[in-house]
């Protein structure tokens, strides 16, 4: 069932982005694509129309998860569940600010990775349904 869900990663490291592209496939997602920087982010998720993205904060370009994701949802309501290494409560909370859910820290679990996708995924649709 989960292969129905695309998943748009995004993250600058490439050893890390492909650790997280091969758990989302451990636990039977199908991975679209994975985005380096804010700018192709967002062309991607014009183009692939992944139905959830993994986006890290922090991106080694001009523009930031936080920016590639306000682009992307001024466009398209989709699910993203940010990754960080940071814990203040600022980029905590702007990050479930601008998203509406969970941010996750560096490293998780996959159990921990799967409820989060889970509950992001059901939640945009019943939230789809009731617009």
């Amino acid at each position: 069932m989960n292969r129905l869900y695309k998943i748009l990663v995004v993250e600058d490291m490439e050893p890390f982005a492909k650790f997280v592209k091969m758990r989302l496939e451990s636990l039977g997602y199908t991975v679209v694509g994975i985005a380096d920087n804010g700018p192709l982010a967002v062309s991607m998720a014009e183009e692939l129309k992944p139905d959830l993205i993994m986006m890290d904060i922090t991106l080694n370009t001009s523009m930031t998860g936080f920016e590639a994701a306000s682009n992307i949802l001024n466009w398209r309501r989709i699910p993203i569940i940010f990754l960080t290494a940071h814990t203040d409560k600022e980029t905590l909370r702007k990050g479930k600010e601008i998203s509406h859910h969970d941010v996750f820290l560096k490293p998780f679990s996959e159990e921990e990775l799967n409820a989060a996708i889970q509950q992001a995924i059901v939640s945009n649709a019943m939230t789809n349904t009731l617009d």
